[in-house]
């Protein structure tokens, strides 16, 4: 658990957004949980407005690690997919309380408070992001017409399908590994060079 009491505040948000929306959290019932007093959380954050975005960038930071850490430009693109599928499943597996705070967040319609800062967020992920995209299509790994956004969406939107399923324990059928998951959308997209691993 974090010490600082902005910390507190942020770790008491998730927790908060595990269990209900963003509009549905007032700051006494944050004071409450987090033992900070009121005046203190608006000395920290100025405005529930600020809260919240405090929260999210928070859950952004934490997914912009994982993306650096997955797109090393010395992996093939689909380990790379790979690895980003299993870190979430990972996460909610490990970490359900998180994984719906972010999967709460991510469907939040208070998510416009915080467009701005998640489109500066992908703008700078890109960068990770494109060196392993052009090295794959480069290499024959990936389809010169495949449409680099929309690929990573689909891996994206995939992962949080099964992050939810399995944070409300649905099992039936049962879940695929990360191998899986990207196999089959990116079979639709591969090269004709397409690397071994």
């Amino acid at each position: 658990m974090a010490t600082g009491n902005r910390e507190k505040l942020i770790e008491t948000g998730l927790d908060m957004l595990a269990e209900k929306s963003y509009s549905q959290i007032t700051m006494d019932e944050v004071a409450e949980r987090s033992g900070v007093t009121k005046p203190m959380i608006y000395y920290y954050f100025e405005s529930k407005e600020g809260f919240y975005r405090a929260i999210a960038n928070h859950l952004l930071d934490m997914g912009k690690a994982m993306i650096v850490k997955v797109f090393d430009p010395r992996k093939t693109l689909r380990q790379a997919l790979y690895d980003m599928v299993d870190m979430r499943l990972d996460m909610a597996s490990n970490r359900p309380k998180l994984t719906r705070a972010f999967l709460m967040m991510m469907h939040d319609p208070n998510l416009t408070l915080i467009m701005e800062d998640i489109r500066k967020q992908m703008q700078d992920l890109w960068g990770v992001v494109r060196p392993t995209i052009d090295r794959a299509v480069k290499c024959g790994e990936l389809r010169a017409d495949a449409d680099p956004t929309l690929v990573l969406m689909m891996v994206n939107t995939a992962s949080i399908g099964y992050m939810v399923r399995i944070v409300k324990g649905i099992e039936d059928p049962p879940l695929p590994d990360a191998r899986g998951i990207v196999d089959v959308i990116f079979d639709g997209i591969a090269g004709d060079g397409e690397e071994s691993e």
